[in-house]
Order: C-alpha cells, then structure tokens, then sequence
C-alpha cells in the first residue's frame, strides 16, 4: 500500500502514490462503452502511473495551442484514474479511513467500488472524502478517480483567464488517514483541524490561544479526554495542558486552551525561522486515540504606509519574486524535491518573500517557506474576470460566488498555522467590475476577515482607476509593466508613477506585486532601445535589455521605503501555452531564471544587491560574437573592488559603486577593445575584504 506513519493504535496515515492507472477519457471513443469508474472495469491495458501526474506536462507547454494556432493539442478535458487496494480488518477494522487529495485540477470525482463517494470543485486546495461506509475489509477494493480541467465559468480561474497553462490531473499526492471513530476533524476544509494563535506577544511572554476541532463517527456520544503538549525546536517541551469535552453520536466539538508561553523565540524570517509545534492526543474509550503534531511560529508584524513592512517591530525589505508551480521536469506535477529546489535557489538570490501566484500551492511550499524564512502572499484563482460574459452585464454565473468563498476558506484554514503567510489575496488583475462583482469581492473580503483575525487582506490590481480603488482590501499590490509593455512607459518612469498613486489617488498601502519583461537566453543586442526593439508580444526579447532594465526598476524601488513589498514577475519561466516570444513557445519568458532553471543575468542582478554573500558575474556571456570594439562589459559584483581582463591584459579596476548613478553592484567598463577575427578570453577578478578573490569568465568572438 505504501509508506504508513503514525501510532498504530491511533492515527494512521498512509501515501498510496504508487500502483495508479490511467486513462485520458477522450480516448473513449475507441473504447465503446467505457465505464471507468465501474468496479468490473478491465483496467489492465491502462498506462501504469505514479503521482504526482498531470497529462499537460507537453500539451500545455509546446506553444502548438498558441496565438492563431487554433488549440492544436493542449487537452481541456476528462482524465480517469484507478488503483486496487486491500484495506486490511485488523489495520482499519472500527476506524473511519479518508482519502485525502493534496490537489487535482479541476473538478474530481471520487468512486469506491463503483459507488459515487464525493466531489471536489476547485483546482488548488487539499480536500478529503470519508470513504469508511464504500469499503469492503479484507477483499480488494477498487479507487477509481474523474478529474474534469475544460475551462469553465463556475470555478475561478474560469474560462481561459490568466496567462498559465492549466494542467489537469492528479497533480499532487494522495493518502490515506484512518483514525478512530473520535478524532481531531478531518472534515474541516481540508485543514488539520489545529488553529493556533499567538496573542499578547511580547519579549518576555506570549499568549496560545489553541483551538481543536474534534469529530465522532459513532452512533453514541463519546467522552474525550484531549492532551496538550507544546514543544520547542529542540523537541524540549515548554507547556502544556489538559481537558474533558464530551461529543454527541455523530457530532462535532471544539475544546480550546490558553496556554501562557514565557520567554517565547520568535519566528523571524531568515534571521532566525523559530519554529514551535503543538501536539495534540484524543483519549476516547478502550486506549483508542487520534494523535497529530501541528508546527506554528509566534510573530507580529505590521504594515505602515510610509515606512513598509515591519517583522516583531523591526523593518523588513520584502524583496519578492512571484512563483508558479511549474517546471520543465513534469508540468505542475512536481516532486517535493523540485519544490525544494525552486524555493533554495529563490532564498539563495536573497528574496525574503514569495508572492504564490495565482492560487493556492502545495502544503509542502509553506511549510519550505515557515523554515526558510520566506514571507507569504497567498491567493485565491480569481484571475481577470469573474464572469464570462463579455456584455456591458458581466452576469456573475450561479455558484461561482459559493466556489470562490470555499476556494478562500480552504486557503485559510488550510494554512492558518503557517507564520509565512503574511497576506491573504482575493485577486489578481480584477477588470471587470459591476454591483454584483463589487459585492462577491466586498463578501470575500469579509470573510477573509472573519476566518483570520490576525492577517490583512488584500489583491493585485491592473487598473488603477474608478471602484477599482475602492475594493474593500487592507493594503493593495500594483501590477505594472513600465520598461517593457509601451503602454505603461519607460522603467526610469516607474518612480514618479508610484509616486502619484502613493500621495494622491490611493488610500491603501501600495506595494509593486508584479513588473519585469521578458528576455529569451539566446537574444542579445548592444544598446537596445525598448521604444522601437523589444517586441513584448513578439520574438525580440534580449536577455541584456532584461538586466538593464530591472537594474533601473530597482534603483527607484529601493529608494521608496513606503513599498510595503516588491514582487518580481517572474522567478522562472512558466508554462503558457497561448505564447509564442523570444526564442521558446509555450512559455511566458518574463522569469529570472529559465524553465530548466538556468539563471538569466537578472538573476545575478538581484543575487548582487539582496544577498550579501560575495559574488561576481560577467553577464552576456552567450553574446558570443560581439564587435571589435565592445560598447560595454557588465559586471556584478559585491566586493570592495573588480578588475577586467582581455587575453590577460588588465582593462583596469572599478571601486565597488564607484560610478556616479550606478548601483552600487552593477559595474561597467565601456569601450573595451577585443581582437578580431579570433576567440578572446574575458576574465573579471573580485576582490573582496577579507582578502579572497573570485572571478568569471566567457570568450567572445571579435567581428
């Protein structure tokens, strides 16, 4: 069945990845007949698959359904799955078992032995089933899964919204929980069913208000007796507490516990990731008991209108990137190994915050970000439009206000307990805007408000204008392109931009929640002029055009404290199989770092100036065939000084920040003269402080 953690007397969980067939259902029609979820079904000429799985990871990234390609192959459709299991009598014998889904795009039906045993709408959070009254102990029982991701305008994002590809399938892992009949509740949305809440925090002392929710699956009330423990990071205990609470047959209770916490360690991003955890023990009956451990961080933090973000009283710079889930490995249906990967090498460029667009992620990217020290902005998959009609009515359609208030529980307390998430989001370039629109997005906010006393609430906003203004949020991000779309103007005007919105059109903090541009690794060009060269929907995308122009971007954005937050569009290339730019298709090419995630020179940009760590690095270094007479060599580098070399011969040293109006990072030699004709060797030397040297190197061709 797979790997089980968990008391055996208790709560039992189990993985059960392995062993899955599948079947894309549009190949029923060679297959007259098909019942895919019927338990007699002859599965064995299916594809054997593991999960995590998508069925886009290459349909929905080779850029075949692009712009005028007319949806070539990008599959919108049904996808069946089926895995044969034993549920052992002695294992899950007077336990209620649930299969949990850590995530299946976008509409899943669950059948066990044939039998119907829950639906799920919604591409993004977790969700479970109660599968104890379907199964057959002791005899093969057979799973069989529908997972429906066609475009629709029920479940945001709906439609076609939003600039991504989104993959259907089993896209995460799935496992099985058996526990006895009273249990912490793991019908509560997805949650743990374990809130947590520090309060009255201070220095020397904190308050936990900590609330359980329990269920009872028998057919008589139960007694219980719940067990508190609160451990620190070195698994030394520091609290704990006891009480009675009594459940009615079938029903559901609470029990609560302040717990007084003295000389608590706080949660302080990657200054110090301090994280606690609270164990829980359910006693009911015969030494029958459910048993579940729930990591939380204590902070405060607050946002001020003209200084920024402050963490436990002090200033933090969120230095963000925003994140798909994505990469070129599997599509969405990526590996905790991947994960892990992108959110090192994200914290390893110096960002201190991650903006998870556009939806709700995985719970193993929290729990990266608690331990990393990655602030969190989370949201919900409202994506342009909730609704898809495009009369002047924009007529909202029936259940799409229902499924998004269930998307945004599910987002809440699915991931409550994490001191990352600093901002709950309810949605992403919102352009469309009627009465009925205003009051599902005024509704979402107040539930926001309601589900989690302690966080603000916000959204991305593209439109800067009218009710847009005036959505009810606490602080609101800007998306906005100026460098790179010609409509929103040149980088250097982005200052004076945020400038007026800040002093005079908006009532809200303001962060920058999106910018940036494109640049594909195999374009470059001296002296690129963005007016007239770059073709932001089109196949001109120079890499060192991308570098200059976040370099500009960033200068104006470190010298305006008031930005709450600068998120970056994107850290890596994304599946985005409407595009055909730059030198890739399928791809939105705006990220710091390739799909295959090969840092672009931006990313040694912001590597320079966010960490502190020495570095230095030669950019353009796949602009191979240059000019005799080189207009400019770039260079990174965060030490007290660097020095060029053509072919051995020095070009001369250049002071850290030591050109007027450059950042204080970016080091320039202009004029650089190089052989013709032949390979030349450009090596760049940093020498630092503490008396080390580092140094890069590419060869050019001279014309």
């Amino acid at each position: 069945m797979g790997k089980r953690t968990g008391h055996p007397q208790g709560r039992a969980v189990t993985k059960i990845n392995d062993g899955w067939k599948f079947l894309k259902l549009s190949q029923k029609d060679s297959l007259p007949g098909i019942v895919l979820e019927a338990a007699d079904f002859d599965d064995s000429g299916l594809e054997e698959v593991s999960l995590p799985h998508t069925w886009n990871d290459i349909d929905g990234a080779d850029g075949r359904s692009g712009r005028n390609k007319g949806g070539e192959d990008y599959y919108r459709g049904l996808g069946g799955y089926r895995k044969r299991i034993v549920f052992s009598g002695q294992e899950h014998g007077g336990k209620s078992v649930f299969i949990e889904f850590e995530g299946a795009n976008t509409v899943t039906e669950l059948f066990v032995n044939g039998t119907c045993a829950g639906r799920h709408e919604g591409g993004y959070a977790a969700f479970r089933f109660d599968i104890t009254p379907f199964l057959c102990l002791g005899e093969e029982n057979v799973l069989a899964v529908k997972v429906d991701n066609a475009p629709t305008d029920v479940i945001a994002p709906i439609t076609d919204q939003g600039d991504f590809t989104k993959m259907g399938g089993i896209y995460r892992g799935v496992k099985l929980i058996a526990v006895p009949p009273v249990h912490i509740d793991l019908m509560d949305f997805g949650s743990s069913g374990i809130y947590v809440t520090p309060e009255n925090i201070g220095e020397d002392h904190a308050d936990l208000d900590i609330q359980v929710r329990l269920a009872n699956d028998a057919s008589e009330g139960q007694a219980a007796h719940v067990v508190l423990k609160i451990f620190d990071m070195d698994e030394k205990p520091v609290a704990q507490d006891e009480k009675d609470i009594f459940l009615p047959a079938g029903g559901k209770a609470a029990a609560g516990f302040a717990v007084p916490l003295e000389n608590p360690v706080l949660w302080n991003g990657a200054e110090n990731p301090y994280l606690y955890t609270a164990e829980i023990m359910v006693e009911a009956g015969d030494n029958e008991f459910d048993n579940l451990r729930q990591a939380f961080g204590i902070r405060t933090y607050h946002i001020d209108p003209e200084n920024g973000f402050f963490l436990n009283g002090k200033y933090l710079d969120l230095r963000g990137v925003n994140y798909h889930q994505d990469s070129f490995e599997n599509g969405w249906a990526m590996t905790d190994e991947q994960r892990g990967r992108d959110y090192r090498m994200i914290r390893a460029m110096g960002a201190t915050s991650v903006r998870m667009a556009h939806y709700q992620h995985g719970s193993y990217e929290y729990e990266l970000c608690d331990r990393l020290g990655l602030t969190v902005w989370t949201e919900i998959g409202i994506v342009n439009k909730m609704s898809a009609d495009d009369s002047d009515a924009h007529a909202v359609a029936p259940g799409f206000a229902d499924n998004a208030a269930q998307q945004l529980t599910e987002l809440i307390r699915q991931n409550y307990n994490h001191p990352s998430v600093i901002v709950w989001g309810i949605s992403n370039e919102l352009f469309q805007m009627t009465d009925e629109i205003y009051r599902i997005f005024t509704g979402l906010y107040e539930l926001a408000k309601k589900e989690d006393k302690t966080r603000l609430v916000t959204f991305a906003d593209a439109q800067f204008w009218g009710r847009f203004l005036e959505l009810p949020a606490d602080v609101v991000g800007y998306n906005r392109y100026f460098g790179w779309y010609h409509d929103a103007g040149g980088a250097e005007q982005f200052g004076a931009w945020l400038d007026l919105y800040h002093e005079t059109k908006e009532r809200r903090p303001i962060c920058v929640s999106e910018y940036g541009g494109g640049a594909a690794m195999s374009q470059y060009k001296d002296n690129v002029d963005w007016k007239t060269e770059i073709e932001p929907w089109g196949k001109r995308h120079y890499q060192n055009y991308q570098s200059a122009m976040h370099e500009a971007i960033w200068a104006q954005f470190a010298a305006r404290r008031y930005l709450w937050g600068k998120y970056i569009w994107c850290m890596f290339d994304f599946a985005s199989d409407g595009r055909e730019e730059g030198d890739t298709r399928g791809q939105n090419d705006k990220g710091l770092v390739t799909r295959t995630r090969i840092p672009k020179d931006s990313f040694y940009f912001y590597k320079s100036v966010w960490n502190p760590e020495p570095m230095v690095h030669l950019t353009e270094k796949g602009f191979v065939l240059r000019p005799a007479a080189v207009p400019q060599v770039k260079v990174y580098a965060n030490g007290e000084r660097a020095e060029l070399f053509v072919n051995g011969h020095s070009k001369g040293s250049i002071r850290y920040g030591g050109i007027d109006g450059m950042l204080p990072t970016v080091l320039i030699w202009k004029d650089v003269a190089i052989a013709a004709g032949t390979e030349n060797e450009i090596v760049v030397k940093a020498f630092f402080a503490d008396g080390s040297v580092l140094e890069d190197r590419a060869f050019w061709m001279g014309e």
